[in-house]
């Protein structure tokens, strides 16, 4: 660097240099001007007059054909800058020219560095000349303000990131730098709003903290700030934590900061509602410290209101603090005056993308914690459209819409809801409705209003359009929920049962029944329906289950609720009258009640009663159903009944008679085949379930019909009739005529599984001497006529390749040889040595001998 001496010289140099028209030349001086400015070179009273002597040759270069001469220039100029004292003079000179080169309408500069490299520098001008309240020289940066924001609205929509990024970041430094940005900070938001879209991150950041300082400017156009606050709100859904976090920053500094901030209050509360219930545990942190910090300076601003009602403030009944902090008292003062918000909210929870539904559901359940008992005014605007949340298709929705039912039930009172959801689930018996009534009863902590309203909730669930709907299996398990949480609320205070006997409820509301339900009963009746309505199908195993533990709520021994209220169930089924189809309610209904009951002595006679009416009118796939659950309580009829053996042998007996017997006779087509086939399996449940002594004094009755289907054309019916029969203890000869000869033609059944029956049965002839009627002599010796045969195509079948029925065979024969022995000896001694089956005759033989 020359001597202070020769300074005209060597800026007489400088100016040359830039001049060349040389590339190198103009790179060289420029780069050495810029490290003489940096080395301290230069004495800072020099630099107002370098300035003037260089500036518009440095100027001229932001315009050079080069790149790299335009870097070096303003490069140089910053070095300059960083020596001048601030003057407006000098910011007058340059900013003009930055305005030219990157705010014009056409891209002048074309090197993205370099246009970043301008924008640093008016970044570095700002800085310099801030007097945001014009203390030092009357708010300089004013002069030169429309150049500045013309520049920005340019780069704030430049193609390149770091420049977009740089220039809301200008915008920051300009709102702190002076007082006058409200003249022209509208012309900013556009611009700005366009950025939240960007793909990088950091500059959605950058834009919506523009755009919040940008609101604080806006001084009279309220739609304005309306615009900017709804287009930040959708990035409350971006998938980074800190562009949300910004956007709750931006809404607790307009809750602080922002003009005639009042009456916009409604509109800012979702950014920072949202953000306390965000998935980011530091975004929740951080927005939560300024959430308080504007619930204090709203205290301040409204501390004479406030503070009385600090004074009688409690914490409401059963708060969950283990899971909810309570907000303070200025934040939820807050909310509670801009409950506006609420529509807003209920708009965007019916919205059809899910992020936007999901989002709405969580900041409802901010404001219900904020309003508490406020929020009681809304609750009928708000129900119909969280009934519908209640049942979305999304889970994370519903859960979020569960905990803002569980909320209101805390906080509001009991009357506030109560009527309302008892008219409105009458009406609208959804599953959302459901969910939303069960969830408010189950939460509500006034358990004496509760109790006294059970009964009233208790009947809503009587109505067929609630506990018939049994194609819903969720619906179903919400009703038993709902049952379970009834039945615990009535017994309180003492011993359930009880408790329930004691409350009574009307069956209708119109009076036209005048039978009084226990609240046991009504409760009895809607889990036995849906129990009943889940028989049959195994995806509705876990709500049987949940139904069977809602009965046991009720009376531990299930089987005394059966004896006690299944009769009053029995008679109100409806349209058995009708033809009613395998898929028809009702029949659906019985068949569930015959196969979860059984049949006990305490309700038998309604039963029988109710299966011959239903048996009567159905149709043949109705009939097909019914005797399928009337054939599974059949196994389960010892369980149910320890009467005397002429008790059940009367009530089996009137059961068969009315409505099995009649469909055992033969008739033509296929639907009566089935219905047919159906009712023979009813006397094969029976050989299983009923006590052996008891059956078989019902068995004798029905065995010329029995006979007759062993040889139906019908696989099954050949095969239920056969399973009736294996159970069989000694008969009279007359019942053996009539069963053997048909059970041994089965040998040649068609059917693997009737021939191991016929096996099985045939070693259950067994003669009883004493109930013959003619001289016992006699009598045997005829049966001695007919086993001969039936034992000689037994042996003949022991050829057969088939394992099962040679075991079978054998193990009938071995039966049979105990009270035959000398017949069944003298028959396997006739049969020639080479038979197959010669060596197992001789062992049966052999083995009864040794023992």
């Amino acid at each position: 660097m020359p001597s202070e001496e020769c300074n005209d010289a060597w800026l007489e140099t400088f100016r040359a240099a830039v001049q060349d028209p040389e590339r190198t030349e103009r790179q060289r001086a420029l780069k050495s001007f810029g490290q003489d400015f940096t080395r301290d070179a230069i004495i800072a009273e020099e630099c107002p007059r370098i300035f003037d002597d260089t500036y518009l040759h440095i100027l001229r270069c932001y315009g050079d054909r080069f790149e790299s001469v335009r870097t070096l220039a303003v490069a140089a100029m910053d070095a300059l800058l960083g020596k001048l004292p601030p003057n407006d003079y000098y910011l007058g000179c340059i900013v003009p020219v930055l305005a030219k080169r990157i705010g014009q309408a056409e891209t002048i500069e074309d090197s993205e560095e370099v246009r970043l490299q301008l924008l640093e520098q008016l970044k570095t001008l700002v800085a310099k000349y801030s007097d945001p309240d014009g203390s030092r020289s009357g708010d300089p940066l004013l002069k030169v303000l429309d150049s500045v924001i013309d520049t920005l609205i340019k780069s704030l929509r430049d193609p390149f990131p770091a420049a977009q990024k740089k220039s809301c970041e200008i915008v920051i430094a300009l709102a702190e730098a002076t007082s006058s940005l409200h003249y022209r900070a509208e012309a900013l938001v556009a611009p700005a709003k366009s950025i939240l879209t960007h793909r990088h991150s950091a500059n959605r950041i950058a834009a919506v903290e523009a755009l919040g300082v940008l609101s604080l400017h806006i001084l009279s156009n309220g739609d304005c700030v309306s615009e900017i606050i709804m287009a930040v709100s959708p990035l409350l859904m971006d998938d980074v934590p800190f562009v949300r976090r910004a956007c709750g920053r931006v809404g607790c500094l307009m809750l602080q900061k922002l003009r005639d901030r009042y009456s916009f209050f409604h509109r800012i509360l979702p950014l920072v509602l949202n953000c306390l219930c965000d998935d980011t545990v530091q975004v929740r942190e951080d927005i939560e410290a300024g959430w308080k910090q504007a619930g204090e300076l709203y205290y301040r601003e409204n501390e004479t209101e406030l503070s009385k009602a600090a004074l009688i403030e409690t914490v409401p009944q059963g708060y969950p603090v283990e899971r909810y902090r309570r907000p303070t008292l200025a934040c939820r003062a807050i909310v509670q005056r801009s409950l506006r918000v609420v529509n807003l909210v209920l708009h965007e929870m019916e919205e059809w993308k899910e992020n936007i539904r999901l989002q709405a559901t969580k900041l409802l359940k901010q404001i219900v914690l904020h309003a508490e008992r406020s929020f009681s005014t809304l609750f009928l605007e708000v129900n119909p459209v969280l009934a519908k949340a209640c049942m979305d298709a999304e889970k994370s929705i519903v859960s979020e819409a569960l905990s803002v039912c569980e909320l209101m039930g805390i906080l509001l009172d009991y009357d506030t809801w109560s009527q309302h959801m008892l008219a409105t689930f009458q009406n609208y018996p959804t599953i959302g409705q459901l969910r939303c009534m069960r969830t408010l009863f189950a939460s509500c902590v006034q358990d004496e209003a509760k109790c006294k309203d059970v009964r009233k909730f208790a009947t809503l669930l009587l109505d067929p359009d609630v506990c018939h709907n049994h194609r819903d299996a969720v619906y179903q398990r919400e009703l038993l929920e709902f049952c379970s949480i009834l039945a615990s609320t009535g017994q309180k205070q003492e011993a359930l049962t009880a408790r329930l006997e004691e409350i009574t409820v009307s069956e209708s509301n119109d009076g036209t029944a005048g039978e009084q339900l226990t609240l046991e009963r009504t409760l009895y009746t809607v889990a036995l329906k849906v129990v009943a309505f889940c028989y049959g199908l195994e995806d509705r195993a876990s709500v049987r289950d949940l139904g069977m533990t809602v009965l046991g709520l009720l009376d531990s021994n299930i089987d005394r609720l059966h004896q006690h209220h299944l009769a009053s169930v029995l008679s109100k089924i409806e349209h058995l009258e009708s033809e009613n189809s395998d898929a028809s309610t009702s029949i659906l209904l019985l068949c569930g009640i015959v196969a979860v009951c059984g049949f006990q002595d305490s309700y038998f006679t309604i039963l029988n009663e109710t299966l011959q009416k239903a048996v009567a009118h159905a149709a043949p796939e109705g009939k097909v159903k019914l005797f399928s659950a009337i054939s599974v309580a059949m196994l389960s009829w010892n369980v149910h009944n320890a009467q005397s053996e002429e008790d059940q042998i009367a009530m089996l007996k009137a059961l068969t008679d009315a409505v099995i017997a009649p469909h055992l006779v033969w008739s033509a087509g296929r639907s009566a085949e089935s219905v047919r086939a159906m009712a023979t399996a009813c006397f094969a449940s029976m050989a299983q379930g009923v006590d052996t002594n008891v059956y078989m004094s019902l068995l004798p009755t029905y065995l010329n019909v029995l006979s007759g289907l062993i040889d139906d054309n019908c696989i099954a019916t050949r095969a239920y009739s056969l399973k009736a029969l294996v159970r069989l203890q000694a008969l009279n000869f007359e019942s053996l005529k009539l069963i053997a000869f048909p059970i041994m033609s089965r040998l040649d059944d068609p059917s693997g599984e009737v021939r191991e029956l016929a096996a099985v049965c045939l070693g259950r002839l067994q003669l009883d001497v004493a109930l013959s009627e003619d001289g016992q002599q006699n009598t045997v010796e005829r049966w001695q006529d007919i086993l001969r045969q039936i034992l000689s195509v037994m042996f003949l079948h022991l050829e057969h390749p088939e394992t099962k029925l040679r075991c079978a065979i054998f193990d009938s024969l071995k039966r049979l040889h105990t009270d035959n022995r000398e017949l069944i000896e003298r028959l396997a001694s006739d049969v020639p040595s080479g038979c197959s089956y010669k060596k197992d005759l001789e062992t049966i033989t052999s083995r009864t001998k040794t023992t």
